[in-house]
């Protein structure tokens, strides 16, 4: 599947404006000249510069491009599927991360990911296994970040 360089790039600005107004939104601190705001700002402006560049491109290289490509995909059922379901895990872990929590969740999704990619059952638990919960631990306890543990409250 590709996606013509105007639809990257019109898509890049579009998260740009998202960040920096996500960015804007985050409280000052008091008694500093620079906020927590600035790196998102700067990184949406980055993100706006190189997704205007692409959009540009994109423009300059248009003719009879179609702006999406999905042959490659024909007669590869598993490959669409694949995609479909890493499009749908991040719409299910909005939903269901809440609920059933980070570790119970990146197994459920990340097993059948990896078999759908070709990875044998026998090497897809323990290789999600340990990265679900090496994740887990490295944003919990790195970095601070609030992951739902679910059910699995004994992991801290």
């Amino acid at each position: 599947m590709r996606f013509d360089d105007r639809i990257v790039g019109a898509a890049l600005v579009l998260l740009a404006l998202f960040v920096i107004w996500q960015g804007q939104q985050i409280p000052s601190v008091p008694g500093t000249t620079f906020g927590p705001a600035l790196m998102p700002t700067l990184l949406g402006l980055v993100m706006a510069g190189c997704g205007a560049a692409v959009f540009i491109g994109g423009l300059r290289a248009a003719g009879s491009v179609p702006l999406m490509d999905v042959s490659v995909w024909k007669g590869r059922p598993r490959a669409l599927i694949t995609a479909a379901w890493s499009i749908l895990g991040v719409v299910l872990g909005i939903a269901l991360m809440p609920v059933i929590g980070f570790p119970i969740f990146g197994l459920l999704y990340s097993v059948p990911l990896m078999l759908l990619m070709g990875t044998r059952l026998v090497a897809a638990v323990p290789v999600a296994l340990v990265v679900v919960l090496t994740a887990y631990f490295a944003f919990k306890r790195l970095l601070y970040v609030p992951l739902p543990a679910g059910p699995l409250t004994f992991l801290g």
